[in-house]
């Protein structure tokens, strides 16, 4: 079935039922579309954040920041992104509306901090419809439309420890929980001197378990970080149905494979310049040439490296009595990114803004990003993302700690 996807995904097709956010691009990787997940101000640079000490970063980017303070903080963004496909001359535009992240971390006194978290992973969903004449025959005239409806993707839940040594190196680490769901769905109907409808659908589910560590040191006005991923291997458990009006039978099959998600590495710098100016930049890979399927991929997967880098300006930040706007966070990035493929490319940057709620000391971000996705391939298939993204940051330190007795 996989093959006969792939070879109707070469066809020109045209994109239907603005349902979901979905990538047509994202089929040919074994878990979708990579999908970036994060808080607000990470998002905001364009995704960096390995190499920066913010504790509302929690888990997301480095467990390292879970050792800077002694503040419970709390961190939440949802995202509403605009698709654009372009396939030659025909497009659509799909709407979806999601999370990209929910993330708690508590000190907990001398021993560190402990964090945890939700966030996508990857998203697999695709909905389009090709109408095909089967042969040249005028007065038959027999059509055939193809389809294919796939839903799904990939979560990732953390719970990880935090500490700071002696304030010169901040050391993290974390179980991390995969889970992954997907339901393809592939319908083919003719119409003319033989109608018939077939239906064949695979579900797929698989979860296994990782751990994701990560370390920062700061040195001066300069933050380093470095943090990888790796998971273990396990069983993915598959059921495929299919079944036809000509044929009243139905075969179902049951099975399962192993499976194993790739690991990553990514390493970031952030330089505070002055309090009103911030510089940071990211650099890592998706080892796709790490995973692990016996059952072959639809493409040849190659690592997916990306880089992304930011900046930060505070007009006022030091001001006792400032107005709004003087203490308001402006942010820029730029991020490029290769998908699983060597051929696939996503960029995009991003315009920001983090509003202090200063009755809280938390944060509200509001972001648009302008995003675009095309694999050298398909040179006349394009997709463009429009995105706003709304991050919720809030803090609160319930003691004091002090040097004195009394």
């Amino acid at each position: 079935m996989l093959r006969k996807i792939h070879t109707l995904f070469l066809l020109p097709v045209f994109l239907v039922m603005p349902v979901s956010s979905q990538s047509l691009l994202g089929y040919e990787y074994p878990l979708g579309i990579p999908v970036q997940g994060g808080c607000g101000t990470a998002l905001s640079l364009a995704g960096t954040g390995t190499g920066i000490g913010n504790d509302f970063f929690g888990l997301t980017y480095n467990p390292a920041n879970l050792g800077i303070s002694g503040r419970t903080t709390f961190a939440s963004t949802v995202s509403g992104d605009i698709l654009s496909l372009k396939e030659s001359s025909k497009s659509s535009r799909h709407l979806d509306l999601g999370f990209r992240l929910l993330s708690l971390s508590v000190p907990v006194g001398s021993f560190g901090s402990i964090g945890v978290s939700v966030e996508p992973y990857s998203a697999a969903n695709i909905r389009f419809r090709y109408y095909k004449p089967l042969h040249n025959d005028p007065i038959l005239a027999d059509t055939a439309e193809l389809g294919i409806i796939e839903k799904g993707g990939a979560v990732s839940w953390q719970i990880g420890w935090g500490y700071s040594i002696m304030k010169k190196v901040r050391v993290g680490i974390a179980y991390r929980y995969f889970n992954f769901n997907r339901s393809i769905t592939m319908t083919r109907s003719t119409f003319g001197s033989l109608n018939d409808r077939s239906v064949d659908s695979t579900q797929t589910k698989f979860s296994t378990s990782g751990i994701r560590a990560g370390v920062q040191i700061p040195v001066g006005t300069f933050t380093f970080g470095i943090s990888g991923d790796y998971f273990l291997l396990n069983r993915s458990r598959y059921r495929r149905i299919q079944k036809g009006t000509l044929d009243t039978l139905v075969d179902t099959t049951r099975g399962s494979y192993d499976m194993k998600p790739p690991p990553a590495l990514s390493v970031g710098i952030s330089w505070q310049v002055t309090p009103r100016w911030l510089l940071a930049v990211d650099g890592g890979a998706t080892l796709w040439d790490r995973y692990y399927s016996s059952v072959d991929p639809v493409v040849q997967l190659d690592n997916a490296y990306h880089v992304s880098g930011g900046v930060q300006f505070i007009p006022a930040p030091n001001l006792l009595t400032p107005k709004l706007y003087e203490i308001t966070q402006y942010r820029a990035g730029i991020r490029y990114t290769q998908l699983p493929s060597a051929y696939a490319t996503e960029i995009g940057g991003t315009l920001a803004a983090g509003l202090p709620l200063l009755a809280s000391g938390g944060l509200f971000d509001i972001i648009f990003e302008v995003a675009r996705r095309w694999d050298t391939r398909f040179d006349q298939h394009r997709e463009n993302i429009y995105s706003i993204k709304l991050g919720i940051n809030g803090a609160r330190k319930w003691y004091q700690s002090s040097d004195e007795s009394y």
